[in-house]
């Protein structure tokens, strides 16, 4: 959407907006250009716009923040979504952005949200702002790049591997995408002058349609299954055309169809193997099929214990796991042989090791992940964590009060790490230290987990 697709009343709002951001008014211009984008979600400038009123606001607060250690944890992200990811977005608006525009996890939740409505220029302008908030965070700046390459715009792709490489030069993933992006970026220009323009290069208005109709908001029942039709046309006079392939992929998707969506991603994977984006879509979508395969199991098993393949099932909810976790671990593992310097990757491939029960596994990781400041607190959390899972409790109390001293803050990651030090103090004995725990939670928030049952029902047992 444009400026002149909004109707009178919200561009008389968004005018006044401009103007009491050009006079430095930030409150009043974010009230104005808020109530503006909460009613025409697609109007992309007028949150781009948004955004840079509340950085400014932030700025001028002196609060430290900026271009570094913005919150990562300060504020409770809205749960809601799937469903309605405008809603969503909305409640991020609300409940984070005017704060902390920055805010990595909120930031991570619009990009989320934003590929599932498929508008991948609102999802990219999430990824950008972290890039500009945190401009030495190379793994956003990864996905930023691959997210570029996957949507035909390469040259952004290079220009985010040299911003990478600039922090990072040895990254040898970014050394490797900064000459294919260049490379299809020279192939696509020699294509659009050779057809007369990118519009030309598109093979007819009916590839315009679909694409306009992949991304429209809110498509009925009855529209999807006439355009997967169309797509299907298509396929069976060219089963190798991975753009088609991939189309077919996301309208499953988007009907909730995720075994079908699955097994059109492999195969567009397997059309176009070095595309890591799609990749990373089919690692998505596989991992969606498992949980769903999982609660079905679970669910028979639960409202039939009694019944005579009861063992099956439980092995075969076994199996999907282990399945998963092999997957998973390949990957983390890849990055971490292609950047061993790269501590977050470290970070990554132990939380798999642990996801996957494989504690002595993850410490050596964790151990050298910690070095990393923007992760150390996770890192020793997960690495507490592990040694109390091989029942080494001392050394996991002392990982986790390493960890709760260093935060000043009484922030949610302080207030998970004091619950599961104080489960490791209750786990030894030791009532009166899981006690402190649980009560420096409930003096600062009593709604948070089971804190507030455990610490009333200490004073009706004395």
């Amino acid at each position: 959407m444009t400026e002149s697709e909004l109707a009178q009343q919200q561009k008389n709002l968004w005018l006044k907006g401009v103007s009491a951001l050009q006079l430095k008014n930030y409150d009043y211009a974010i009230s104005l250009i808020l109530s503006v984008v909460k009613q025409s979600p697609e109007f992309l400038e007028g949150r781009k716009v948004l955004r840079r009123a509340e950085g400014e606001k932030m700025r001028t607060q002196k609060k430290g923040l900026f271009g570094g250690g913005l919150s990562l944890g300060g504020f409770k992200l809205p749960t809601g979504g799937k469903k309605d990811p405008w809603g969503a977005i909305a409640e991020l608006e609300e409940a984070v952005f005017q704060k902390d525009p920055y805010n990595i996890n909120a930031n991570q939740a619009l990009y989320d949200h934003a590929m599932r409505l498929n508008q991948t220029d609102l999802a990219a302008f999430a990824l950008e702002t972290i890039r500009e908030g945190h401009p030495t965070n190379t793994r956003n700046m990864h996905v930023l790049a691959q997210h570029y390459m996957a949507h035909e715009v390469p040259e952004k792709a290079s220009d985010v591997y040299r911003s990478i490489l600039k922090v990072t030069p040895s990254d040898m993933d970014a050394i490797k995408g900064e000459k294919d992006s260049a490379a299809k970026t020279s192939m696509m220009r020699q294509g659009w002058q050779q057809e007369g323009g990118m519009k030309s290069a598109m093979k007819d208005s009916k590839e315009a349609q679909q694409l306009e109709m992949l991304n429209r908001q809110g498509m009925t029942p009855e529209q999807m299954e006439a355009l997967l039709a169309q797509l299907f046309e298509e396929y069976e006079k060219d089963q190798n055309n991975v753009v088609v392939v991939k189309r077919i992929a996301d309208l499953y998707d988007k009907m909730e169809h995720h075994e079908h969506a699955l097994s059109y991603y492999e195969w567009a994977v397997q059309l176009n193997p070095g595309d890591v984006t799609l990749q990373a879509r089919v690692d998505q979508v596989r991992n969606r099929v498992a949980d769903i395969q999982i609660q079905a199991l679970q669910t028979e098993i639960d409202s039939n214990p009694d019944a005579p393949d009861i063992e099956e099932k439980r092995a075969n909810i076994l199996a999907i796991k282990r399945d998963r976790i092999a997957s998973l671990l390949a990957e983390a593992k890849s990055k971490v042989d292609r950047n061993p310097t790269d501590k977050q990757y470290r970070f990554d491939y132990a939380a798999v090791l642990y996801q996957g029960e494989m504690f002595r596994e993850a410490i050596p990781e964790l151990q050298q992940a910690k070095s990393n400041p923007h992760i150390r607190n996770k890192a020793l959390l997960m690495l507490g964590k592990c040694f109390a899972a091989l029942n080494m409790n001392d050394l996991a109390i002392g990982a986790m009060l390493e960890a709760v001293k260093e935060i000043p803050a009484f922030n949610n990651e302080k207030k998970n790490l004091l619950y599961s030090l104080g489960l490791v103090y209750e786990k030894v004995g030791n009532a009166t230290e899981y006690l402190n725990c649980m009560k420096e939670i409930y003096n600062n928030d009593y709604g948070y987990l089971d804190v507030a049952a455990r610490v009333e029902s200490s004073y009706a047992a004395g």
